[in-house]
């Protein structure tokens, strides 16, 4: 199991949101600030099978925007591995 934790602008949180509920992804938004600029920046938490990971990238890929500053980054994207995982 791996977990994706993608940080993005709050303008491409609700298309990306709907665009991985869709698909099957259960997704856990967290509101979040960007340190450099200290604009508003979502987070989410997204659990999933290891060979779903690059399908829930693309989904994330194809539904943000193109930033408006060149230079700028649309999300940043880390994959952890998850040991364990339960649901109480």
């Amino acid at each position: 199991m791996k977990m994706i934790v993608c940080i993005l602008q709050d303008s491409d949180k609700d298309k990306v949101t709907e665009a991985l509920n869709v698909e099957g992804f259960q997704v856990t938004v967290m509101p979040s600030t960007g340190g450099f600029f200290r604009r508003g920046n979502t987070t989410l938490l997204i659990g999933t099978d290891d060979d779903q990971v690059s399908r829930g990238i693309n989904i994330i890929k194809q539904n943000c925007r193109e930033p408006e500053e060149p230079g700028s980054k649309r999300a940043t994207v880390f994959v952890l591995k998850v040991d364990r995982h339960e649901k109480i």
